[in-house]
């Protein structure tokens, strides 16, 4: 047993020294590791964002807006805007049988169709008022099924097929349990390190930028340069705002109205063109932006990029519902990130190499803003 306990402490050694030069003053992964188990389905941050707060220190002004977005200021003015999404797709306790098993259904529309194939005989938990609550989805034995339900199986599964066991036999237990209607319900999740240098895990990148932000934050605070920076966690960024023009982010439309930003820096991931396409996994960071010319903003990025030899993927002419509600009048928006692999599915994918030159630029970029 000790001998198996020393080949394991040798193996984590060689992957965090294999990562070095992430974020010298915090250690992103660390970050990560504590906000990545939290669920945050759209309306349900609240876990999420309450455990972000307790990284910012007393010189930002704390505030919350209606739908449960974490937005800390230096002050009145608001040179830039940095902000990062923090829901993830999830579901919601919507029925309880009298046989003790428990119905699901979905916040928002699936991204694709077999989206919730990915469910079956997974673990989950439901976030209860008294605490997570593990559960798994039942899976049925194939071979005694009729020939119907197997067909059906075959071409997908539906939410009509989902039920979750938390080990008990009536509606009665699973209420003593603490299960209520509405209750958030999450996939359990587990970061797993590839040996190519490759971070892997379900709903990766929604975690994975706002603890990038957090540690953007850290290193603000270390600087003591707050000055005109603002940073904002953003909730419901999945919902469509109602009555605007083209599909845009209910939480970043939200946040758009309550700020009024000029420039906006959004960290978030872009799936990885795997037609050959960029951007590419391993190749650096990425910049998108909605316009065919870089604005002032982006610009800035760039040539710190170019200055400080960091390969930086440029996408001009992007279309996004995280940077529509910034466009227009005047505004600079950008969408600042690396490229996912295998986009909303269990096995999504960085490079630990793209962010860790993602982080070089951003410390880099917070160092030296232009004023």
């Amino acid at each position: 047993m000790r001998g198996k306990n020393l080949i394991r402490f040798f193996i984590v050694v060689l992957i965090f020294s294999n990562m070095s030069g992430m974020a010298p003053a915090q250690d992103w992964v660390k970050i990560l590791e504590r906000i990545y188990p939290l669920g945050s389905p759209p309306g349900y941050e609240h876990r999420l964002i309450n455990e972000i707060k307790s990284f910012l220190d007393s010189r930002w002004l704390i505030q919350t807006d209606n739908l449960g977005s974490l937005i800390a200021l230096s002050g009145e003015k608001i040179d830039y805007l940095m902000a990062s999404p923090v829901d993830e797709i999830g579901y919601f306790v919507s029925g309880l049988t009298a046989d003790g098993f428990i119905r699901i259904d979905r916040a928002i529309n699936p991204p694709y169709r077999l989206f919730d194939n990915h469910l079956m005989g997974r673990a989950v938990i439901i976030w209860t008022k008294k605490g997570p609550v593990q559960g798994i989805v039942a899976q049925p034995a194939v071979h005694i099924l009729t020939r119907e339900k197997r067909e059906q199986l075959e071409k997908g599964v539906t939410l009509d097929d989902i039920f979750i066991d938390i080990g008990v036999r009536s509606e009665a237990e699973v209420r003593a349990r603490g299960v209520e209607m509405l209750d958030a319900v999450t996939r359990e999740r587990k970061l797993t390190f590839l040996g190519s240098r490759r971070l892997c895990g379900l709903a990766l990148a929604d975690k994975l930028f706002p603890s990038l932000l957090i540690s953007a934050a850290l290193k603000v605070q270390a600087l003591k340069k707050t000055d005109g920076l603002s940073l904002a966690w953003v909730a419901q960024t999945r919902v469509n705002a109602r009555g605007v023009k083209g599909a845009q982010s209910l939480g970043l439309v939200n946040l758009k109205n309550r700020l009024e930003p000029k420039r906006t820096i959004i960290l978030t991931g872009w799936p990885a063109d795997e037609a050959g396409g960029e951007p590419k996994l391993g190749h650096g960071p990425l910049l998108a932006i909605g316009e065919s010319r870089p604005s002032a903003l982006a610009e800035s990025f760039i040539r710190l990029a170019s200055a400080e030899k960091i390969n930086l993927q440029i996408l001009p002419g992007r279309e996004s519902p995280l940077l529509r509600p910034f466009q227009g009048q005047g505004n600079e928006a950008i969408i600042l990130g690396v490229a996912i692999r295998d986009v909303a599915t269990p096995a999504e994918a960085v490079s630990l190499d793209d962010i860790n030159s993602l982080l070089k630029l951003i410390n880099l970029w917070l160092e030296r803003r232009p004023k």
